[in-house]
């Protein structure tokens, strides 16, 4: 386990997991704020608490687990700090690598089809970011970054149950508010 090399004294398996887990970080923190420098902010801070604190570092969970326990709770605090959130595209591919669909351009992609991609798109990114905190949180664990709900669960310090609970609100309140965007089944 490298992080417990790491709370030995160890620093080079800590480069380790910085590199391993940064981009993933930054994302977690992105979908829940909206905001990329301050995504990256948290992510770093995140590393920061976790070197300050390797010496007493308990492996009582996966390093990732760790790690978005940490990010989430950041952009909570952060969150509530913030009474304005600046909206972005949460399926951003600025810190993914390459972009989600067709490539831009793409002979099939009209511009009248494309906007009405990029109305949808900003409606469920403005949707998802009025969510309450834990809610959104839940949604974007499991959706966004396909944890398991006990993986999820465990980074949000819930019971299984309880995020369970949280995503059927979630996704309740995210069909109030796409209503008119999606035509019934």
């Amino acid at each position: 386990m490298l992080m417990e090399r790491v709370s030995r004294g160890e620093d080079a398996p800590f480069r380790e997991l910085f590199d391993r887990h940064y981009t993933r970080a930054v994302n977690v923190a992105y979908r829940s704020l909206g905001d990329a420098d301050l995504a990256e902010d948290i992510a770093m801070e995140a590393f920061e608490r976790i070197y300050r604190s390797r010496g007493s570092y308990r492996p009582s969970a996966k390093f990732s687990t760790y790690l978005y326990r940490i990010v989430v709770n950041l952009s909570v605090n952060a969150s509530k700090r913030r009474q304005a959130v600046k909206m972005e595209n949460l399926d951003d591919s600025r810190f993914e690598g390459q972009p989600r669909g067709q490539p831009e351009g793409s002979p099939n992609d009209d511009p009248a089809r494309r906007l009405e991609r990029d109305e949808v798109a900003r409606a469920v990114r403005d949707a998802i970011l009025s969510l309450p905190a834990g809610q959104r949180t839940a949604i974007i664990l499991t959706r966004y970054e396909q944890m398991s709900y006990a993986s999820a669960a465990e980074a949000m310090k819930v019971s299984v149950g309880a995020l369970e609970s949280l995503l059927h609100r979630a996704k309740s309140n995210l069909r109030k508010a796409l209503a008119g965007l999606v035509e019934p089944r």
